[in-house]
């Protein structure tokens, strides 16, 4: 590659001008959080993206230029985002980068599709190659059962395309994109390898950002409450079932924060375990309540599998809280079991494992010092540091 024009000339990182590609924007999670954090860091930036939600936006993303595609101008796109998937490709191809200094594509998807001018650099913060084409026995939805109307057909066009000669057809695709971008930034260890395996390049790793100095709260806690915690999502893959049916058969509590696609199942297998009193949903609640019920559950039950990297629990340890998690994953790059001891993990995939770890957990192995002071190694400041250094690096030098 010819010398860019940028080799000679440093441009501050208050000023950097970059394009920074996401997913679509319509609900929050460790990505978006994580690209709350990229654009603080490139405050002069603009964002791009296939399509968003107005409301989401304005409540998570307010005072940032942000692009769509020509997706905005479908219908339905919540209810048929499976099938508009097939044109994320298309629709981040056709955007156009000429007056921004680089390109920093965030994504799980499609972000790398993303062609960067001439001369200039684009740099891929992979949270992994697509779950959909490279792991599908960890994608959320599996079986078009678990969905409703329309988005019942959705997924039926998805998996048309998904599960023919056609998903070999992207899989390539995937793949040459990949080979396109100048830099790769993987979020874990876990996914640095899965990136070396599915596209055989090496990445280099940058951990997410976890607010770890702002969860911080000088009260002490005089004693944990006798019930345990799960957080996230409500989807299959999140192994929210597991969860429930280890503390229904260890006959612990359990208290249940998050929404999701598969919420009704999941209090419906409550009403078929007669377990109402054991396990409570609490639904969607503030940051200030979130983190008060991290700090008084004994433990946090981490039940997802190969999880790319794994926020909660990090933010579990910040509080001071332990965690109980399956050894799969990023987690096993954020949790010790050693000194110092911050959680354990449970061996088996199935219920009966976990179920054992939760008759087995003793609070009194931890201590809040050991918990946070582990977490601290994934501080937001952190993140920001490592990553305004390396974009620096990759945009100023050939």
């Amino acid at each position: 590659m010819s010398k860019s024009k940028y080799s000679h000339k440093k441009i501050p990182t208050s000023k950097l001008k970059l394009a920074i590609v996401a997913d679509p924007l319509y609900k929050y999670g460790g990505s978006e959080k994580h690209l709350q954090y990229i654009l603080k860091t490139f405050p002069n930036s603009e964002l791009f993206v296939p399509y968003y939600d107005g409301e989401f936006v304005k409540e998570h993303f307010p005072n940032i230029i942000i692009h769509q595609s020509f997706l905005k101008r479908f219908p339905f796109k919540a209810k048929m985002k499976h099938s508009y998937l097939l044109f994320h490709p298309l629709a981040v191809k056709m955007f156009k980068f000429n007056d921004f200094d680089g390109v920093l594509s965030h994504s799980i998807i499609f972000g790398k599709f993303a062609k960067a001018p001439k001369g200039k650099k684009h740099i891929n913060s992979c949270m992994s190659p697509p779950k959909f084409l490279w792991q599908k026995e960890d994608r959320s939805i599996k079986d078009r059962k678990q969905l409703r109307g329309i988005n019942k057909l959705s997924f039926a066009i998805y998996s048309f395309f998904m599960d023919t000669f056609l998903e070999d057809l992207w899989k390539k695709w995937d793949k040459e994109a990949a080979q396109k971008v100048d830099h790769m930034i993987a979020n874990s260890e876990t996914v640095k390898k899965r990136i070396k395996k599915v596209y055989d390049i090496k990445a280099d790793v940058i951990y997410p950002p976890v607010e770890v100095a702002q969860m911080q709260i000088e009260r002490p806690l005089n004693r944990r409450e006798n019930w345990f915690l799960y957080l996230g999502r409500i989807e299959s893959y999140k192994g929210v079932e597991l969860a429930i049916r280890a503390c229904v058969d260890a006959q612990v509590p359990l208290k249940i924060v998050g929404k999701g696609d598969d919420e009704d199942r999941m209090h419906e297998l409550v009403k078929e375990l007669k377990a109402k009193g054991l396990v409570k949903f609490l639904g969607f609640v503030s940051d200030e309540e979130r983190i008060d019920l991290m700090r008084r559950a004994r433990a946090l039950i981490f039940p997802v599998r190969g999880e790319d990297f794994g926020i909660v629990p990090v933010e579990a340890n910040a509080v001071g809280t332990p965690v109980i998690a399956y050894r799969s994953g990023g987690v096993v790059e954020t949790i010790s079991e050693e000194n110092p001891k911050t959680g354990v993990f449970f061996e088996k995939y199935n219920y009966k494992s976990l179920s054992k770890a939760l008759k087995d957990f003793n609070e009194e192995e931890f201590t809040s010092k050991n918990c946070v002071s582990n977490a601290q190694r994934f501080d937001s400041s952190i993140f920001m540091y490592k990553l305004k250094t390396y974009v620096e690096d990759a945009i100023h030098n050939t």
